[in-house]
């Protein structure tokens, strides 16, 4: 509604049903326009916030997360890990990252809409800014290893990593931000 209109939740918006009111990262699916929390409360909204929990909104609507027989919206919980740190989109799938597992979420239609796949365990995260994904290939720096995942996760070779690991400060860890530099072909870390 302009420069003068005001972001409101999810929740207020008009015809809104079950929508989440505590939610960790949330983002728009790319390929069926589903609005999807990662982290969020209790379908029903118990007002508990679940870190592993994952819910999505019918097709086209932020407003209607009641899943019924009539729409697409629904949840799933993940099994692996105490939290979800990071999701993002690639070209076939959404990744997401707990903190000690990575899972693969695709659209696979009615009735279920999304379904989840546990790519790998042991596999951790430094934090949510810690990963990119460039021409659908993810990398991202775990807490002991840099990582790379194009259809199977593999540790990124690095001549500093020992350096790297034996320095960084652990305590700031939420603050490693990955980037890319496309004129250099390059994934960077800071930290």
């Amino acid at each position: 509604s302009g420069t003068g209109g005001r972001g409101v939740t999810l929740a207020a918006l008009p015809g809104a049903t079950q929508a989440p009111t505590l939610v960790g990262q949330i983002m728009v699916s790319q390929r069926d326009r589903h609005v999807i929390v990662f982290g969020s409360d209790k379908l029903g909204g118990s007002g508990a916030f679940d870190p592993l929990q994952i819910r999505w909104s019918d097709t086209e609507s932020a407003a209607l997360w009641a899943p019924l027989a009539t729409n697409s919206a629904g949840d799933l919980r993940i099994s692996a890990g105490s939290q979800i740190i990071y999701a993002a989109q690639t070209r076939q799938e959404i990744l997401v990252w707990t903190d000690t597992a990575l899972y693969s979420m695709q659209y696979i239609g009615a009735p279920l809409t999304f379904g989840i796949t546990l790519l790998g365990s042991n596999s951790s995260i430094m934090g949510p800014n810690a990963a990119v994904c460039v021409n659908g290939v993810a990398y991202w720096m775990g807490i002991d290893c840099f990582y790379t995942y194009n259809g199977s996760i593999a540790p990124l070779p690095c001549t500093l990593r020992q350096y790297i690991f034996d320095d960084i400060n652990m305590s700031q860890a939420y603050q490693v931000f990955a980037g890319t530099s496309n004129a250099f072909n390059e994934v960077w870390w800071f930290y």
